[in-house]
């Protein structure tokens, strides 16, 4: 016979367990989004660096060779740091993809877990059912053989 009872608190704690997971991994979606979002505001502000060093170098009266040669070593610099801060978002998109998959996956897990719960449930509830319809053809059996067996002790008394 199964145990109803333990079958659906087994389900339940998977369920449990599945949104634990689930919530773990939509925090460190929430995260490698952040990271997105700052990997960004750092390319973004590594390409103003930039543009506003060339601004600058172009509104100098005294530019020359020199202070253009000195100002072209410092845009490759800072066209260094741009390529690693582009890099740098990649990588966290990369990982925020891999998040976004792995947060998915938990969902879908989830509902899994939920599914098997309410059909536990389901199946519990209608092996209950079953039971007490077992016991009222019992009950009705006895009874039935219970007024056979007085009208046949009436029947024999008289």
């Amino acid at each position: 016979m199964i145990d109803w009872a333990r079958l659906e608190d087994v389900r339940e704690r998977r369920r449990r367990c599945a949104l634990e997971t689930m919530l773990a991994d939509r925090r460190a979606a929430d995260a490698q989004a952040a990271a997105v979002r700052a990997a960004e505001d750092a390319r973004t502000v590594a390409q103003h660096a930039k543009a506003s060093h060339w601004q600058a170098a172009g509104a100098d009266p005294a530019l020359n060779v020199g202070a253009l040669a000195g100002a072209a070593a410092w845009s490759r610099v800072l066209d260094e740091r741009i390529a690693r801060e582009g890099a740098a978002v990649a990588q966290a998109q990369a990982r925020a993809q891999a998040c976004a998959h792995a947060a998915e996956a938990s969902r879908e897990a989830l509902r899994r877990a939920a599914g098997g719960v309410e059909k536990a449930a389901r199946l519990a509830q209608q092996a209950r059912a079953q039971g007490r319809r077992r016991e009222d053809a019992r009950l009705e059996s006895t009874a039935e053989d219970l007024a056979a067996a007085r009208w046949a002790a009436r029947r024999a008394r008289d």
